[in-house]
């Protein structure tokens, strides 16, 4: 009969191997489940903290892949795939002190000397460049060909570097050589394939790695350029081109705290690089506006006198978000003067316009937009955000010529058609309305998908890690000096109204949607390999609430209460809750038929709510959602109060008077007029809140029931809805 210990090796053994294979699946989070039980059973097990890095590595979370692979390399010293695996992670996180504690460990490193002296050579003589194989080629034949291509002799190059590939079929350089002069002359396609062909003859050829990378990006292919200059990052840590390429693509496909640690390398290595600064300006601006105008300020000043009106747009739009509004219009004045038909400009000084109410004037800069541009499909959408489209309305018949027209842009006509959608439904007429939604939709999915895959991802793990604690038995963080007003929910659930109705309020200022909270969070789940499991750790909670505290000063100086409409807080109200032990929660909940049907006829930036194109996506996710709120109420009832958007509109000022006692404050009546109160609002709701509450939206989604059968079925199955 099988010992004790026998049994638990063989289940240990099992949890492995089922890891490996979810791991090869890519299905990361079950596979991390794994590996992190394998490893609370066995803190010696080296592979199993590896497997854990790469898991970290593989989703671009490099800071915390480092723990790991340095616990593997302390278990095993003779791991060299562990070696390897820190190594990685130490160029992507791009942090000096990580750098160096490596540097110091591989001194003594009891792994073969020849790989010991490549990676230290990665971080010293490599670390801006590769040496590539030049096949037997002399040197001064490589740099005549460079010197030829500097000079602009694209042609003459390229028969010579032809030439020379033939003589000497494993030159890499060469290949790389005539890469670069057939992309100067737009043959992508053979370009693709002599840098393919200058990797296979020398894998450890970075720039050839960026080249690729630069020709994905440039052809929409983001995911696969990420892909292709990953490993230039890791071969050469210090290369700019490789830092700077990388750190703008994984911002784009939603992975904005990753592209904004790489490129914050980069800007420090080339300083004077405006350019650089620039592009980490938008990166920053995704989630922290303060540091984004910073970044853009100081990219200005290193162009002194000749500033893009490009770069003003995109400090103006940072100035919006950190409701500076004054500043972002003075930049928007200044680009306009410079240029008064500059499209971007008239249309974001529209959107300001908008955000602030005056919806009369906004109107003006869009169609004066459309005039200069005719197929902007984008300021046709925001125009449609104010203009309520009556039956026969010009605009419609303009907004369909637009979209039919063949040479049109994918965007343009995306926009174009939530635009068109929008138009159709205020003219009533509703059995076109989809026609233009879907397709707008559809391709919007194809811009926005990767953040499908995480935001399912990553509410399951708030579920499970925070499943693990005791909230009730854990204590509270010390009192700070802010008390914010969480408004969380789904998007497009009521949150803005509820938050304008709170914010009314002679005690309160409005924040608007702040995101700290939910990222100052995610290190309760980002834990470590000496995580102790179900204990919350007290010093981490601390620290969580005195950085939110921190933000908060620096965003509101001398504000105490605030509104912070951050859509995803509802994931973390426990340890939110924890850290900062005066806040309010407000969880929003609407019909999900009107919800959904919101979500799916708006459009959201560019890696945000991807579940939102898909109408059986959109279910799944309300699925989660509810789950979730079902999570907290079983453990912590009393820690949110739960407001019915349906039962607000319909009977406003009794739910109102609820809503404002469970926020914490005494009743004033002016919370009824918050569509006069005036401020900036940042949401797709800009036009809505700026009316008195109506019930107008209630029962939209019966117009379109045929059409919504998808998502109505998925509600029905998961118990969401009954008739």
């Amino acid at each position: 009969m099988p010992t004790v210990s026998t049994s638990a090796e063989a289940a240990q053994s099992a949890r492995y191997s089922a890891g490996l294979k979810l791991f090869s699946d890519r299905k990361f989070r079950d596979a991390m489940a794994e590996f992190k039980a394998v490893v609370a059973e066995d803190r010696s097990n080296a592979k199993a903290h590896f497997h854990i890095g790469r898991i970290f590595l593989e989703t671009y979370w490099a800071m915390d892949a480092l723990s790991w692979f340095k616990r593997a390399v302390e278990i095993d010293p003779k791991f060299v795939h562990a070696w390897l695996g820190w190594a990685e992670a130490v160029a992507l996180s791009c942090d000096k002190t990580s750098r160096t504690d490596f540097l110091a460990a591989l001194k003594t490193a009891p792994i073969p000397r020849q790989q010991a002296v490549q990676l230290q050579d990665r971080f010293g003589a490599l670390r801006k460049g590769s040496r590539p194989k030049t096949g037997g080629v002399p040197t001064k034949d490589i740099t005549r060909l460079i010197s030829l291509m500097a000079k602009g002799s694209v042609e003459q190059v390229e028969v010579e570097a032809t030439k020379l590939l033939k003589r000497a079929p494993k030159c890499a350089a060469a290949a790389n050589i005539l890469a670069e002069v057939q992309i100067r002359q737009g043959k992508t396609k053979a370009a693709l394939a002599n840098l393919k062909m200058a990797i296979k003859l020398d894998v450890l050829y970075a720039e050839a790695y960026v080249a690729i990378g630069q020709l994905l990006f440039e052809e929409g292919r983001v995911i696969d350029a990420a892909s292709a200059m990953r490993p230039a990052v890791i071969l050469a840590p210090d290369m700019v081109p490789a830092l700077a390429g990388l750190g703008v693509a994984l911002a784009q496909i939603g992975h904005s705290n990753a592209g904004s640690l790489l490129l914050k390398r980069a800007a420090e290595l080339e300083p004077k690089n405006p350019i650089l600064l620039s592009k980490l300006g938008d990166v920053q601006s995704k989630g922290d506006s303060l540091a984004a105008i910073r970044t853009f300020k100081a990219a200005m000043g290193l162009y002194r006198d000749q500033i893009p009106n490009g770069l003003r747009i995109a400090l103006s739009e940072a100035y919006r978000k950190a409701d500076q509004n004054d500043l972002a219009m003075g930049e928007l004045d200044l680009t306009l003067d410079d240029e008064p038909d500059h499209v971007t400009a008239l249309i974001s000084k529209g959107s300001l316009l908008q955000s602030q109410g005056d919806f009369s004037e906004a109107e003006g800069y869009f169609r004066k937009a459309i005039v200069n541009q005719p197929t902007n499909g984008d300021a046709y959408r925001r125009l449609l955000v104010s203009h309520k489209a009556v039956k026969d309305d010009p605009i419609i018949a303009d907004m369909v010529a637009v979209f039919e027209r063949d040479d049109l842009e994918d965007t343009d006509r995306m926009h174009l058609g939530y635009g068109l959608s929008k138009a159709l439904e205020d003219a009533g007429e509703y059995d076109r309305v989809f026609e233009y939604l879907n397709a707008a939709n559809q391709i919007s999915a194809g811009l926005s998908h990767p953040s499908k895959v995480a935001r399912f991802a990553d509410i399951r793990d708030c579920r499970e890690t925070y499943g693990k604690f005791d909230f009730n038995a854990a204590p509270d963080a010390p009192r700070g000096a802010v008390a914010p007003i969480f408004v969380t929910g789904m998007p497009r659930s009521g949150t803005t109204l509820v938050e304008q109705i709170i914010a009314a309020h002679s005690k309160v200022d409005s924040g608007g949607e702040l995101g700290y909270a939910s990222v100052y969070s995610k290190e309760i789940l980002a834990d470590g390999p000496n995580a102790t499991g179900s204990t919350l750790d007290p010093d981490l909670i601390a620290q969580i609430g005195q950085k939110y505290t921190d933000a908060m000063q620096e965003r509101f100086p001398g504000i105490a209460k605030i509104t912070d409409k951050s859509i995803y807080t509802f994931q973390h109200i426990g340890p939110l809750k924890r850290a900062i032990p005066d806040a309010k929660f407000i969880v929003v909940r609407r019909d999900p038929r009107d919800n959904l049907l919101s979500m799916y006829k708006n459009r959201f930036n560019d890696g945000v709510h991807g579940y939102a194109n898909e109408l059986d996506e959109l279910a799944k996710f309300y699925d989660e959602f509810d789950r979730t709120i079902a999570f907290w109420r079983a453990r912590v009832p009393d820690w949110f109060y739960e407001v019915s958007y349906d039962a607000l509109v319909s009977n406003p000022e009794v739910e109102a008077r609820k809503l404002i006692a469970a926020a914490g404050l005494e009743w004033e009546d002016g919370c009824l007029n918050f569509h006069n109160s005036g401020g900036n609002v940042k949401t797709l709701s800009v036009y809505q809140v700026r009316q008195p509450i109506t019930k107008a939206s209630v029962r939209g989604w019966k117009r379109f029931e045929k059409d919504l059968e998808p998502m109505l079925a998925r509600l029905r199955s998961d118990g969401h809805i009954t008739d």
